[in-house]
């Protein structure tokens, strides 16, 4: 499958943290059909741009607007390439992953990876546990989702009501339209920053009230507020 790969980086206030991690993702996207976008939110008081300015293969966008859905939209809008990658700031990809996205494609529309975290320990395992085959947990924006770009607009992007739970929301799209999508098996690596700044125990139950809600047909706006007052990010 010839092909090429658009990354889109949702972020906010993510300049510590991408100083860190773009020298190893564009040495190992090097040589390759790929593109960095990092969409910054428009309420970011960073220096984000600075950083980005230093890596050739990354394009720095702010968007006008707030909120990651409405961020990751605009990046595919501006996406050059025919598949969309939207990762996650906090996230850390296989060195392998351009090959194990392409050989997914060449059956899928769709996909996303399994993951680990970066904190060890028998709850970290545990977390991450519901993510390896598909079901009801999977498809969170930490697996990190890919689309051929055809099909990511056929189904008009994130929904951007959405502040929160908007992974999940589109996935669900993804499943009632019967888009054939994959899960790949090595993982990538998350951050384990907010279950280090709230403990294990709140974020999870956290998580699990926000996504009962959900389930059970929340509006956007209870799930944000609902979410908001009860973790500290």
């Amino acid at each position: 499958m010839n092909t090429s790969i658009s990354i889109i980086i949702p972020c906010y206030n993510e300049a510590e943290n991408l100083a860190k991690k773009l020298p190893r993702l564009t040495a190992i996207s090097e040589n390759k059909q790929i593109e960095i976008l990092v969409i910054n939110c428009s309420k970011s008081t960073d220096g984000l741009e600075k950083i980005c300015k230093s890596f050739p293969m990354v394009t720095y966008l702010k968007s006008e607007k707030s909120g990651r859905a409405v961020q990751m939209n605009f990046g595919a809008e501006n996406a050059k390439n025919d598949v969309l990658l939207f990762l996650h700031a906090d996230v850390t990809l296989p060195d392998n992953y351009a090959d194990l996205i392409f050989e997914t494609l060449k059956e899928n529309d769709a996909g996303f990876f399994n993951y680990e975290f970066d904190k060890k320990g028998f709850w970290m395992r545990f977390n991450a546990s519901f993510v390896k085959e598909k079901g009801t947990f999977t498809g969170g924006g930490d697996q990190c989702h890919f689309f051929k770009k055809d099909t990511f607009d056929k189904l008009d992007g994130y929904n951007e009501e959405y502040v929160i739970m908007e992974d999940f929301e589109l996935i669900n799209r993804v499943k009632k339209q019967n888009i054939p999508y994959s899960i790949i098996k090595t993982p990538v690596t998350v951050s384990a920053r907010k279950y280090e700044e709230n403990s294990w125990l709140k974020v999870s139950l956290i998580n699990g009230y926000v996504f009962l809600l959900f389930k059970l047909g929340a509006s956007p706006q209870r799930l944000k507020k609902g979410y908001s007052r009860l973790l500290r990010k």
